[in-house]
């Protein structure tokens, strides 16, 4: 509690918030929110639950009128951190599905010491996520339906298709180049900076036009990928999608890739194109089909399939991943061919898996069968 009050206690001498962190809100973009308490944190960003004061209608309930805040600290002189911050929001804005997590307000905060703060204002979804789903179930006992488990990877397929296939977009969606006016509130030196600043990836990515507009998520995983009232599976935390096609030519590039892996990738659900990287290879959308395959091994066994691997034959999660070897528990409940489209998709060579249209055809002729 006394980290949660100091974590508070900053916000307020940089967020226009009161000093009383019982009482504790902070303005974006003239709107205010009451921080409720701490959801998440990493390295350099931190995630609240909020409450939007003062925005109560007739038709609003208070379970409307909370959100999910991303705080993400840039230090001063970091142009990267802020550059990737913004890729963030723009991510957020780029994408427009059900199945995907979409921005509600952002704001860009110059702090005293020259360090940026940028806010990110997400939906809230009580229902929890996937990780949070498959936990409960490991305690009561209890499994996933087959029926259930190909609705909710058939829902983060077409999240992933957007990302993966422009055509699937909207026109709208795709054109929408330019930060609003929520997005725009930093200075006019920072965006000067961030313009000929590209993303670590960025650098790495195709110079193919063909295929600029295709991006890849590149850590889907059970804990990214959160329900909605109606129980829609939405993929979250943008952070780490950028443009989908990277080529590795230089020494130069394969170490910053690596170093972009290990601040971004979860270990157990990464491609081994992303964890094994040589020269002179390129990767694509199909690192996101992999993670996909991990993450419903994980909902029918409540464990990756290179965990489990780990487990059983010890050896390293990274040298598992990298040979491709998996096994299935023994067990009656999930049909052969659902196991197979698994296998399918844990394919050591990236050629070898379907892309994601050839994916949601194989997950709709399982759901008819």
């Amino acid at each position: 509690m006394d980290s949660f009050r100091q974590l508070l206690k900053f916000i307020c001498g940089t967020c226009c918030c009161c000093c009383d962190y019982s009482e504790s809100y902070l303005s974006i973009n003239g709107r205010r929110y009451s921080i409720k308490k701490l959801l998440g944190e990493s390295n350099f960003s931190f995630i609240y639950l909020v409450q939007q004061i003062g925005s109560v209608t007739a038709s609003s309930t208070p379970r409307t009128n909370l959100y999910a805040l991303k705080r993400i600290r840039c230090p001063f002189g970091n142009i990267e951190s802020i550059s990737g911050a913004m890729k963030e929001v723009d991510n957020y804005k780029r994408f427009q599905s059900p199945y995907i997590i979409h921005l509600v307000d952002s704001q860009v905060a110059q702090q005293r010491d020259g360090s940026k703060t940028v806010y990110i204002l997400l939906p809230y979804f009580p229902l929890g996520s996937l990780q949070d789903s498959t936990s409960r179930n490991l305690l009561n006992g209890t499994f996933i339906s087959e029926a259930e488990c190909i609705r909710i990877v058939i829902g983060i397929a077409r999240g992933l298709r957007c990302l993966h296939d422009p055509s699937a977009r909207s026109q709208d969606a795709e054109q929408q180049q330019e930060h609003d006016a929520v997005s725009m509130s930093y200075s006019d030196e920072a965006a000067f900076l961030l313009e000929d600043t590209p993303l670590e990836l960025d650098i790495l990515s195709s110079a193919n036009t063909i295929n600029s507009n295709f991006y890849a998520h590149r850590d889907i995983k059970p804990s990214n990928i959160l329900f909605s009232s109606d129980g829609l599976p939405v993929i979250s935390n943008l952070g780490s999608c950028s443009k989908a096609d990277l080529s590795i030519n230089t020494g130069m590039q394969l170490t910053e890739l690596q170093a972009w892996v290990s601040d971004h990738c979860t270990v157990a659900y990464t491609a081994p194109e992303l964890l094994h990287i040589t020269l002179n290879r390129s990767v694509d959308t199909k690192v996101d089909i992999w993670s996909l395959g991990c993450t419903c091994y994980f909902m029918l066994f409540g464990i990756s399939p290179f965990e489990r691997e780990e487990q059983i034959s010890g050896a390293s999660l990274k040298y598992a991943i990298g040979t491709g070897n998996f096994s299935f528990p023994s067990q009656d409940r999930y049909s052969e061919g659902l196991l197979k489209l698994i296998t399918k998709c844990l394919q050591v060579n990236p050629a070898a898996r379907p892309d994601i249209n050839e994916l949601l055809t194989l997950l709709q002729e399982l759901q008819e069968s």
